[in-house]
C-alpha cells in the first residue's frame, strides 16, 4: 500500500505531463482500451489493472463531465426500484454502497432520509415499513459491509423535531432510513486513480474519431487530442466502448438482440440552496404533487441543499444540457408544497446543473419506469459494449464486464473470485486518523476549511496541509464565505489531470455549485489567478479561461432575470 501512497503523490499524472503519456498511448501495445472515463469507464480501469492488464482510457472531454458529475451525489440502492420488483438489483446497489461506505469513508458518507406518511397519500403506511424493511434485509442479508443504520418509524411528532419545518397538515409520521452522500465527479477521478497508480495511461480531451482494423476486428481506436488538434491511434488488444450516452456514436455493429438505438437519453436537473432558505434538516424523499415522481431535497454539507431530480426524454445536445424555467418550476412547486415556509424565489438559486441519463431503450416504458439495469455486449467486429446501469454499481458493472471477457477467454490466467476488487481505496482516510493528523500537523485552520479538506480528499488532504505548511498565504479561501482554499487549487493542479478553469470548478472541486452564480466571475478570477503561475498562462489564455466558464455558468441560470 505504501508504494501506491507514493504514486498518487509522485506528480507524473498531471497536465503538465501531459505530452508524454500521449507519447506513451502512440508508442504502447494496451491490454485494453476504454473508450469513456465516467465512473463506468473508471471502473473497468481500476478493475483491469487490478487484474494485471495493460490499460489506457480516453475521453473527449473531461473526466466525468457527462452523467458521471451531474448526478443527485448520492450512493444509494435505489428504493424506489423495488416497486417495480427489481431486487437483485437493490440488493448489489446497497452492497456495493456499504462497502464503499467501509473503504472511502470521507467521501461516501450516511445521511438519514426521510419518508413521509399522509393521509390519503401514494403509499399505505404498510406499504411503506414493507419497503424499507425489504431495503435494509436485502442491504444486510449475508453481506460483509453492513448499512450505516436499520431504519425506524417515527409519529408525527417525533418527525416535526427531527424536520421542523416540514409540511404538518396531513402528516401521519414516517419512517427514517439511510443511504449515503457523495461527490459524484471526485469519486470518479478517484477511481481513475486507483488504476492510474496500477499502471494505467488516462487523458482527457482526447476524441476516438474511429477504429483501427485487422481483417474487419477492431485492434485500436484513432484519436484526435483536442488540446493540440493532433491525430494518432492507440493499439489495443480489446477494445471497450463505456461511453454512456455516446454509447450510439461509437456502435458500427449491432447485436440482432440489441435495439437500434441503443440509448434513450433522459434529463435530469438538479437546483442548489443555501439550507437556511429551506431548512431541511435531513434528506427527505417526496413524490411530485404534479405527476407523483420521487424527487429528493437533499443536504449539501451543513449549509448547502441540493433538490431534484427532473426525469424527462431529451433531444438536444448531450454534452450540454441546461436547467430550463420549466424544470425550475417543476422542482420548486413541489418543495415548496412539503416545506411551506421555504424561500425559494429564483434569486435564491445559487447554481443549477442538468445530467442525461444513458438509459438502456426499453419499448413502452415512460421515462421514470425505464429499467437501471446494465447490459453488456460484443460486437461482430469485437467491440464490447457497456451502458445503462446505476452509478452506485461502478464496481459490479465492471466485474460483470470481466466475466463477459472471461466467457471469451481473451486473457487466461486474469479470472478472481467474486468480489475481487471490494478492496479499499488508496486515498482513503478514516476520520479519527486525519484528526489526529491534523491535530499534530501544527497548521492553525478554521474547523469547516479543515472538514471540508477531508471530506473531498481524503488522505489528499495530508498532501494539502503539506502545501500550506510550505506556503501559509495557501490556506486563504477563495471566496469569503465558501471553505474552498488556493491549496486545493495547487493540490488538482500537481496531483490530477486538470486542464482547464472550467474542469476545477465542476469537476475536481464543486465550486460551480456552492459559490453563487451572481459571484462566479470574482471566484473565476481568483482561481485563473492560481492556475495561470503554475502553468504559465499568457494574458489572453486566462481572459478565454474565464470567459468559457462564465458562459457556463450564464446558461445554468439564464431563466432567471
Amino acid at each position: 500500500m505504501a508504494d501506491l501512497v507514493e504514486k498518487l503523490f509522485d506528480q507524473t499524472w498531471t497536465y503538465k505531463n501531459r505530452n508524454n503519456i500521449i507519447e506513451r498511448l502512440k508508442k504502447s501495445h494496451y491490454d485494453i482500451i476504454v473508450i469513456g472515463v465516467g465512473i463506468t469507464g473508471a471502473g473497468i480501469a481500476r478493475e483491469a489493472a487490478m487484474r494485471g492488464l495493460k490499460g489506457a482510457i480516453v475521453d473527449m472531454q473531461d473526466f466525468a463531465s457527462g452523467t458521471s458529475s451531474r448526478s443527485s451525489k448520492m450512493a444509494h440502492g435505489g428504493l424506489r426500484y423495488l416497486t417495480y420488483g427489481e431486487m437483485d438489483l437493490v440488493r448489489e446497489a446497497t452492497r456495493e454502497r456499504n462497502w464503499m461506505r467501509h473503504h472511502i469513508p470521507h467521501l461516501v458518507r450516511p445521511i438519514p432520509f426521510y419518508l413521509p406518511y399522509f393521509e390519503g397519500g401514494k403509499y399505505k403506511k404498510r406499504e411503506l415499513i414493507s419497503a424499507v424493511k425489504i431495503y435494509d434485509f436485502l442491504s444486510d442479508d449475508k453481506s460483509e459491509f453492513k448499512n450505516f443504520k436499520k431504519y425506524k418509524w417515527h409519529s408525527p411528532e417525533e418527525i416535526f423535531e427531527m424536520e421542523p419545518e416540514f409540511l404538518r397538515e396531513g402528516n401521519l409520521g414516517g419512517t427514517v432510513y439511510y443511504d449515503t452522500n457523495i461527490d459524484d465527479a471526485r469519486l470518479t477521478i478517484e477511481i481513475l486513480k486507483e488504476a492510474v497508480i496500477r499502471g494505467t495511461d488516462a487523458i482527457n480531451y482526447c476524441k476516438v474519431i474511429g477504429y483501427v482494423k485487422d481483417d474487419g476486428k477492431i485492434t485500436g481506436v484513432k484519436c484526435k487530442d483536442l488540446e493540440n488538434n493532433n491525430h494518432f491511434e492507440i493499439s489495443g488488444t480489446l477494445v471497450v466502448n463505456a461511453t454512456g450516452i455516446w454509447t450510439d456514436e461509437l456502435l458500427d455493429q449491432y447485436p440482432e438482440d440489441i435495439p437500434r438505438p441503443l440509448i434513450r437519453p433522459t434529463k435530469g436537473v438538479h437546483l442548489q440552496y443555501k439550507r437556511e432558505h429551506i431548512n431541511n434538516r435531513m434528506a427527505d424523499a417526496l413524490y411530485s404533487i404534479i405527476d407523483r415522481r420521487i424527487f429528493f431535497v437533499l443536504p449539501r454539507d451543513r449549509d448547502y441543499t441540493i433538490i431534484g431530480t427532473t426525469d424527462t426524454d431529451y433531444q438536444g445536445d448531450l454534452a450540454n444540457p441546461f436547467c430550463t424555467k420549466e424544470d425550475a418550476d417543476y422542482l420548486i412547486k413541489s418543495t415548496k408544497y412539503f416545506f411551506p415556509n421555504a424561500e425559494l424565489s429564483y434569486n435564491n438559486i445559487l447554481s443549477t446543473y442538468a445530467g442525461i441519463r444513458p438509459l438502456v431503450m426499453q419499448k413502452g416504458k415512460s421515462e421514470s419506469d425505464v429499467s437501471r439495469i446494465h447490459t453488456i455486449f460484443f460486437s461482430d467486429d469485437g467491440l464490447l459494449t457497456i451502458s445503462g446501469g446505476k452509478l452506485t454499481e461502478w464496481r459490479a458493472m465492471a466485474e460483470d464486464l470481466f466475466n463477459k471477457i472471461d466467457e471469451k477467454n481473451i486473457f487466461p490466467n486474469i479470472k478472481r473470485e467474486k468480489h475481487f476488487s471490494r478492496q479499499k481505496f488508496v486515498i482513503g482516510l478514516e476520520k479519527e486518523e486525519w484528526l489526529s493528523l491534523f491535530k499534530n500537523s501544527g497548521i492553525s485552520l478554521d474547523g469547516d476549511i479543515a472538514d471540508h479538506l477531508y471530506q473531498q480528499y481524503g488522505r489528499g488532504a495530508i498532501k494539502i496541509l503539506e502545501l500550506i505548511k510550505e506556503d501559509e498565504t495557501l490556506k486563504e479561501r477563495i471566496i469569503d464565505e465558501n471553505n474552498f482554499i488556493h491549496a486545493e487549487i495547487i493540490y488538482c493542479l500537481r496531483y490530477e489531470m486538470t486542464p482547464h478553469l472550467i474542469d476545477m470548478f465542476c469537476r475536481r472541486t464543486e465550486m460551480s455549485l456552492w459559490i453563487s452564480h451572481k459571484k462566479a466571475s470574482k471566484a473565476a478570477k481568483n482561481v485563473a489567478d492560481i492556475i495561470a503561475k503554475e502553468y504559465s498562462w499568457r494574458e489572453d489564455k486566462i481572459k478565454n479561461e474565464i470567459q468559457d466558464y462564465l458562459d457556463y455558468v450564464s446558461k445554468t441560470v439564464s431563466f432567471i432575470k
